[in-house]
């Protein structure tokens, strides 16, 4: 639902998929890299930190023996969790700021400005502390770029085709976020890692430069602010179970991370294969993001979502039996093609049903448990040390999110229904 007098600008959409592909393909860049990254460096700091608090507290080394000598996995799982934790929480933040002060590109802009500099930063860094601080930096200032850009989507999305603008939004994204850990494998493999972490900030240099030459981004409300959170439209439940449903998706593909030195020393993976396992996943999720949309549009987003849920809880779970590195990459495929059908269905229902004063509080919530699982994940494989029990986790959530939705999620059919009899913000409900 647009503004009054607004009159939407499709290229808008374009324009910031491309923007945001540089900056996927950036930070896809980092995702083979740092995991063998951090087991380099020379003061890892928590093994440190650790032995004092045993000296300490006597018998902690024995209730914790992980946290005192922490394995190369743990140290992923602590470094991608926490960093995630930081890109999600602050899109609270910024949800409501931009919505509250109806602004968009001037966060987009500064977040990604920072995000490089935390990038160029990388190469500065000698231990893992200063490794973590980076990233919760830099998971700060690219987080706080997520709900307004996807305010500016839903804002200029066509009426009824939420589904095909996200499709292909995320297309774009994700074709870069499919090239980054290829790129970032072969740049490490070729350069090292100061020059992954060079090329990293470049990219992002280059999106800050293209937001603020080509995106114009009007206010809703010209000449108010709106202060008062009554003025704001509320933010329905139905669209907090549809987060929850990205949340959960994410946990279960991006648990493998913290599992890239295992997938090292067992399958004798390197960092290109590592990246080009990961890449796979992207890549099926990009070919099929558009004609996701296509079919959530002309049939109905509600039963594509469905399909997608009922489709990964399997998919998830087998990931915890896989004997090599080749039967991993073929479900990471099909959970390609899964997270297809559930991102866009999420996305295209937000874009349609959000309102003028909650497009940033909506969207990020999509946005924030995107990162949240991504956090989330990491930390399953590294606390947990079977795979099966890790893996099960998001599986049996997926059920039961599948059970809930089908139940409670209205269809576009019955919502354009409800809409034309009692309103669009009754109708959202």
């Amino acid at each position: 639902m647009s503004s009054p007098g607004f009159e939407k600008d499709p290229r808008t959409i374009w324009l910031l998929a491309i923007c945001r592909f540089g900056e996927a393909v950036a930070v896809g860049m980092l995702i083979p890299a740092l995991p063998l990254f951090l087991g380099g460096l020379t003061t890892p700091g928590v093994d440190g930190l650790t032995a004092r608090i045993a000296e300490w507290f006597p018998g902690f080394a024995e209730t914790f023996p992980e946290l005192v000598n922490p394995s190369q996995e743990l140290l992923t799982a602590l470094l991608f969790s926490i960093t995630g934790l930081a890109m999600a929480g602050v899109q609270i933040v910024s949800g409501r700021i931009s919505d509250r002060f109806d602004t968009r590109k001037s966060l987009i802009v500064l977040g990604m400005f920072f995000g490089a500099f935390c990038s160029y930063a990388l190469h500065y860094v000698d231990s893992y502390y200063q490794l973590v601080f980076v990233r919760i930096l830099q998971g700060t200032f690219l987080g706080a770029t997520f709900p307004p850009m996807m305010a500016i989507i839903a804002r200029n999305a066509p009426d009824n085709a939420g589904g095909k603008v996200i499709g292909t939004y995320s297309t774009i994204r994700l074709l870069g976020f499919g090239i980054g850990p290829v790129l970032g494998g072969f740049v490490g493999d070729m350069g090292g890692y100061d020059l992954v972490f060079i090329v990293s900030g470049s990219l992002l240099l280059t999106s800050v430069l293209l937001v603020s030459i080509r995106i114009h981004d009007p206010k809703e409300f010209p000449g108010e602010i709106r202060k008062e959170k009554k003025d704001r439209p509320p933010v329905e439940p139905v669209f907090r179970l549809l987060a929850l449903s990205i949340f959960v998706m994410m946990v279960g593909i991006s648990a493998v991370i913290s599992l890239f030195p295992f997938y090292e020393r067992e399958f004798a993976a390197t960092q290109s294969e590592l990246g080009m396992m990961f890449a796979i996943f992207v890549g099926s999720r990009c070919l099929f993001q558009y004609p996701s949309g296509w079919i959530g549009d002309h049939l109905d987003k509600k039963w594509l979502l469905m399909f997608g849920l009922a489709a990964f809880v399997p998919l998830v779970a087998m990931q915890a039996h896989v004997e090599n590195l080749t039967a991993l990459t073929w479900i990471r495929a099909g959970l390609g093609v899964v997270s297809a059908a559930i991102s866009t269905s999420v996305g295209g229902i937000s874009a349609e049903r959000s309102l003028p004063g909650n497009r940033a509080r909506t969207m990020g919530l999509n946005t924030m448990s995107f990162s949240l699982g991504t956090a989330v994940g990491p930390s399953l494989t590294g606390f947990i040390d079977t795979q099966s029990t890790a893996f099960a986790i998001p599986a049996v959530a997926g059920g039961l999110l599948f059970l809930t939705l089908g139940l409670l999620l209205p269809s576009d059919r019955r919502f354009k229904a409800l809409q034309d009899s009692s309103g669009p913000t009754a109708a959202a409900a």
